[in-house]
């Protein structure tokens, strides 16, 4: 066997010579790229190029590496030795000198390994060539000198290199959505999944989808109407070009339903109202359905397809009367079986605390004079309520020994009809349809209750999720709500099904409700929920959470929305589209006209001009002003903790009357507190707590 040449740096040969530098590439110079040199056997020659006394081995002659471009750029390994033919025992020095190709190849170095070169060849970055397939040759020399004229016997040989670069293959861990209906509209879809590149394309059924690349994890796509209208099942894959397509998600089109309109929402709006949006429940709704006001199609948003939603303008709810809303489709579904929406004239009545469901603390009756003096007043026998005012009758609760108790009074005497009806803990209540709605309870049990307004008879009672303070109940359109802990809970008025619920955050404060909108208030955060499903219409937060909140108003368009812990101060949003419009000041929960608000603020009530809250007037009164105040036509009333009731010129402020009620009117408080307290104007009265007293003004006989 032939011995192998001896490197010159062996021990054997290190006295022999110096090793000499190294010769420069002939193709492609890479500085100290190749180096190889030793002594072997074999003479030196005499002229001849090519000397048969050494042999120069390379391996492998073949290489083929592969790489993904979401890879390192990898290397390969070549080994070149040189073992003598002959004259095996002379020693001599011989270079190794090399050149490459660059298509794939990004740089070529070597190292000593014994009696081996090792020729390391480090690729280009797999991300920067893409895929393909890359050739290369490395051409590896074995010579005698430096000037390399004497080369080594089998020496130039060649190293045929294949570097394929692949695209690696996705895969799809879930989409969103999964499903919709067959005549929905366009949507985007999110495919969430591993090894996605730049290149990477959503397909459909294998038709790619438009397609944005998010992350490596993550792909969205657009899907057309057109894709989902017809009923079945699509797969979704996705292609990384030369990387094959991942595995299947499967897309579900389900069909659509026949067309059926179940309920509208609202059922019931106040003529002369504002616009409002029209919202209609059913099944087999489609992009081409609309809803109809008296058979004539209204600009109809496609919601889902069981829900539409439409704008209805001012004008066309200007008297009271009875509309028929259908639901019509230009497609195949056909038409609805129609729902009447009842158009009513404005409510004279105190339903609510402040008043109203939107809690605006506003009323308007036909005619008004400030009376000289109390219609009655009425001892019962601890700390009361703010009043609901209607049919003729005063209901409050009354705060006794830590529970509570419920009473109607006739409203021309003050004279008991029914009661008092004891409840556990804290009690608040609502009125609609013939019906008062009371939350009892305390932090660890709640009910809300529902009585006859005529005889006090319980109808029903239902458990009120939540584990904080019960907050005042809102009811309206056959809904009642409760706000507890930040979560509101819909019942149905007849029956005290629960409806829908849902957490809105904070504590404290309860709900505004429109006809066409459920508004929610808690610190940095307002929501705006659709009243008959709870489904969200928008939504803000400037950046925090917490416990607290208080009640927001809704009033002119607008949503007044108390932000901080304490207090009433808040912002103000777009009721529609929940677009900021300004901040504003208040201590207590504020009232509106419909031209301007009226805000006690540290002592000093103040009416403001809307929509620019441009200061109007001020009233400090005696200094201890400390109620909410409410307006009624003309007059804005407000109480003092020293006993007195004052009545403002809603336009300049000027003290039109006062009276001593000679105990003190209690402060508005919303925060964690058992009973909520206030002024009520309703039914042609004005109802004030003071003391263990409830007391009535008349301020219209024909209201």
């Amino acid at each position: 066997m032939p011995a192998p040449v001896l490197r010159e740096d062996s021990p054997a040969s290190a006295s022999k010579s110096k090793m000499l530098p190294r010769l420069v590439a002939l193709v492609v110079i890479v500085a100290s790229a190749l180096s190889g040199c030793g002594g072997g056997g074999g003479s030196s020659g005499s002229g001849n190029n090519t000397d048969n006394s050494a042999q120069l081995v390379v391996s492998p002659l073949q290489v083929n590496v592969t790489a993904q471009t979401t890879d390192p750029a990898p290397t390969a390994l070549i080994q070149v030795s040189v073992q003598a033919s002959n004259n095996a025992g002379t020693q001599t020095q011989f270079y190794i000198d090399g050149s490459q190709t660059t298509n794939g190849i990004g740089s070529v170095s070597s190292s000593t390994n014994g009696a081996f070169d090792d020729i390391t060849v480090t690729f280009k970055a797999p991300a920067s060539l893409g895929p393909g397939t890359y050739n290369d040759a490395l051409t590896l020399k074995g010579c005698f000198d430096q000037a390399c004229t004497r080369q080594i016997s089998n020496s130039p040989q060649t190293v045929s290199i294949t570097y394929t670069v692949t695209q690696p293959q996705s895969q799809i861990f879930s989409i969103s959505p999964t499903s919709a209906t067959a005549g929905a509209p366009s949507f985007t879809l999110t495919v969430n999944g591993a090894a996605f590149v730049p290149q990477s394309a959503v397909l459909w059924n294998g038709s790619p989808l438009t397609t944005t690349y998010v992350s490596a994890n993550q792909l969205t796509a657009q899907v057309a109407a057109s894709n989902i209208s017809v009923s079945g099942n699509y797969s979704v894959t996705v292609s990384n070009g030369s990387g094959g397509v991942s595995g299947a998600a499967t897309f579900t089109v389900m069909p659509l339903a026949p067309l059926s309109l179940s309920k509208i929402s609202p059922s019931r709006v106040t003529a002369g109202g504002s616009d409002f949006m029209l919202t209609a429940i059913g099944t087999g709704f489609a992009t081409t359905s609309s809803i109809a006001w008296n058979g004539t199609s209204l600009p109809t948003s496609y919601v889902s397809s069981t829900m539409l939603r439409a704008k209805v303008m001012a004008a066309q709810i200007a008297n009271t009367g009875t509309v028929a809303i259908t639901v019509l489709d230009s497609g195949s579904q056909g038409n609805s079986s129609p729902i009447d929406l009842t158009i009513v004239a404005p409510s004279v009545d105190a339903l609510a605390y402040q008043m109203n469901a939107a809690h605006t603390g506003a009323v308007t009756f036909k005619t008004v004079a400030l009376p000289s003096n109390s219609a009655w007043s009425v001892d019962v026998g601890g700390s009361a309520s703010y009043a609901l005012i209607v049919g003729g009758q005063v209901f409050v609760t009354v705060a006794v020994n830590g529970n509570s108790q419920l009473l109607a009074l006739n409203g021309t005497t003050g004279a008991t009809v029914w009661g008092p009806i004891a409840f556990p803990g804290a009690v608040n209540a609502a009125y609609d349809g013939g019906r008062v709605f009371v939350a009892a309870g305390n932090p660890q049990s709640q009910i809300i209750s529902a009585l006859d307004a005529a005889t006090g008879n319980p109808v029903w009672s239902a458990t009120v999720p939540g584990s904080w303070f019960p907050e005042p109940p809102v009811a309206a359109d056959g809904i009642v709500y409760t706000t507890n802990g930040g979560v509101v809970t819909a019942f149905d008025e007849t029956n005290g099904a629960i409806l829908w619920q849902t957490g809105i955050g904070g504590t404290d404060g309860i709900v505004a409700v429109t006809v066409d909108g459920l508004y929610g208030a808690s610190p940095c955060t307002a929501v705006d929920l659709q009243p008959a499903v709870g489904s969200q219409i928008w939504f803000n937060n400037s950046g925090c959470s917490g416990g607290g909140g208080a009640t927001p108003v809704a009033a002119n368009g607008l949503v007044f929305a108390p932000n901080s812990s304490a207090g009433s101060s808040g912002t103000i949003f777009d009721a529609e589209t929940g677009a900021t419009k300004g901040s504003y000041s208040a201590s207590v929960i504020p009232a509106f006209s419909s031209s301007a608000g009226f805000f006690l603020s540290s002592g000093t009530l103040q009416g403001l001009a809307l929509p620019n809250n441009q200061v109007l007037w001020s009233f400090a009164g005696d200094g201890q002003l400390a109620t909410a105040p409410i307006v009624v036509n003309t007059y804005v009333f407000i109480g003092s903790q020293s006993g007195n009731l004052y009545a403002l010129d809603s336009s300049s402020g000027q003290q039109v009357w006062n009276q001593n009620l000679g105990a003190a009117i209690p402060a508005t408080n919303e925060y964690g507190v058992v009973q909520y307290t206030g002024l009520a104007a309703g039914d042609g009265l004005l109802v004030v707590p003071n003391g263990t007293k409830v007391t009535a003004f008349v301020l219209s006989t024909t209201p």
